[in-house]
């Protein structure tokens, strides 16, 4: 065995400076829930050196089953059995259950062989898993495309570990949606992930405003009223510790005043768009004004963006995420948006009535190094303000008539970035390999596409932006499109 009983009594706990990195992964933030549980192994005074140990201990025991009969591993064998009716997740948890939890284990466990031939299965039965599920398995992953570097044809090579999990991920999008069997001119087949051609609808006569540029040096907020900060108004703040997942920030609400941020005299005129191959995904463009989008950039850095850095385990690497600015908007404003995109939004979907706009807008900063990668968005309920005491309602939707998101809602604030686009990945017609799709940001457009529901959604992510000779960032806005819960 790689440590005897000595040098164990000799070990202590992990010090600050030996505690690896955490893990980060994508803002998921419904109301709190207060838990007195231990969150980690270092809560119950347990290092990282006894896990090894006791690792250590199995595995050469069940190299050596007959030494497991003796009467010295009675004890032993008794903790095992503790363990594993205790055991919530990873392979253990999944024996005997259905075939998304068996799927959940093995992900757990890195069983990554195992969870291929699962989900083929699943994919054979025609059995679809939960959206949840869904969107759990992708989380975990937490896949890096690889993509900005690929096409940079930079020299970086996917590690071996990356290639497996991109696989992974090509099975998980071929149990719930449709394969891409288009093939373009020339198109090289090979590696988990084929870039396919941007879809670019700029008007490159136009040039592109440098917003960026006017943040750094302060001349943006010249295009706001004095007074913009008075218009606005913090309404929760969640601290980081009790955000799902945990955080190393608060998530910080703030609401605005009606008209805080005002329209052009002239509104744009928007159009609409459709993606020539991926289902659903439509972009309308010039649906905000570039002074509008300005305006939002500068009442954002006014009242200031926090960073993102959600906690997932111990000992794990970074995922690198934006700087956000959680703003619920107000009537006029949300209001003003939707009846400029209304008549291109489906008024039903499946039976079910369309109802506006979320309310709940997520400002994100991104800069070069901060990046989103591979998810699917989850619904979201309409969120709202109680007009008695000022206090963020997380679900504001009637009780006889609920109300859920269908499609995200995706407004590009700025574009004169290099890279940065949102990238769209289907299963290809090879297995193990998808075919990635990439939008151009347009300032003042939207990308507009299907989440909420297991078949539709879409894999995506927000590709970084490039780090180029001088300083850049990238700025949108998430919400969603709600619709009725129940079909009329």
């Amino acid at each position: 065995m790689a440590k005897s009983k000595g040098k164990r009594k000799q070990q202590s706990l992990p010090t600050e400076q030996n505690i690896k990195k955490v893990k980060t992964t994508s803002i998921i933030t419904p109301p709190p829930e207060l838990s007195t549980e231990p969150k980690t192994l270092h809560d119950l005074l347990i290092a990282e050196e006894d896990i090894e140990i006791s690792v250590d201990t199995l595995s050469t025991l069940a190299q050596n089953p007959a030494l497991i009969k003796s009467k010295a591993c009675k004890e032993l064998r008794t903790a095992v059995f503790d363990f594993r009716n205790a055991c919530t997740t990873g392979f253990n948890a999944s024996i005997d259950t259905n075939p998304t939890a068996r799927i959940s284990g093995a992900l757990a466990d890195e069983g990554y062989t195992e969870a291929r031939i699962l989900l083929a299965e699943m994919r054979i039965r025609e059995q679809k898993p939960k959206l949840g599920a869904l969107c759990r398995w992708v989380r975990d992953l937490d896949v890096v495309s690889g993509l900005a570097e690929q096409l940079e044809d930079s020299g970086a090579k996917r590690t071996a570990r990356e290639e497996q999990l991109l696989v992974v991920l090509d099975a998980i999008l071929r149990v719930t949606g449709p394969v891409d069997y288009s093939i373009e001119d020339g198109m090289a087949l090979n590696g988990p992930i084929v870039p396919r051609k941007a879809w670019n609808l700029r008007d490159d006569t136009i040039p592109r405003k440098q917003v960026y540029d006017s943040v750094l040096d302060g001349s943006i907020l010249n295009s706001l009223p004095k007074d913009i900060k008075s218009k606005f108004r913090v309404i929760e703040t969640t601290p980081g510790l009790d955000r799902k997942p945990a955080n190393l920030h608060p998530a910080i609400l703030w609401a605005s005043q009606d008209n805080a941020i005002a329209f052009s005299d002239s509104p744009p005129n928007t159009t609409h768009h459709t993606h020539p191959v991926v289902p659903n995904l439509h972009l309308l463009k010039d649906v905000l004004s570039p002074e509008e989008c300005i305006r939002i950039i500068a009442a954002g850095e006014t009242v200031g963006f926090t960073p993102d850095a959600p906690i997932r385990a111990e000992g794990e690497e970074n995922s690198i995420l934006a700087h956000n600015f959680y703003w619920v908007a107000d009537n006029a404003f949300c209001d003003g948006v939707w009846n400029r995109v209304k008549e291109f939004v489906p008024t039903q979907v499946n039976g079910k009535q369309v109802r506006g706009l979320n309310r709940r807008f997520r400002v994100y900063r991104y800069v070069p190094g901060a990046e989103y990668r591979a998810h699917i968005d989850g619904a979201w309920p309409p969120s709202g303000i109680d007009p008695t005491n000022d206090k963020y309602i997380y679900d504001s939707s009637p009780v006889e008539a609920k109300q859920s998101s269908l499609f995200t809602f995706l407004i590009y604030l700025n574009d004169e970035f290099d890279a940065g686009e949102t990238t769209y990945f289907l299963p290809s017609a090879k297995e193990g390999s998808m075919n990635a799709y990439s939008i151009k940001p347009i300032q003042g457009s939207v990308a507009m596409f299907p989440h909420g529901e297991t078949e539709g959604s879409l894999l995506h992510e927000g590709t970084g932006v490039k780090r180029g000779s001088k300083a850049s960032a990238k700025y949108v806005i998430r919400t969603d499109v709600l619709y009725d819960v129940d079909a009329k």
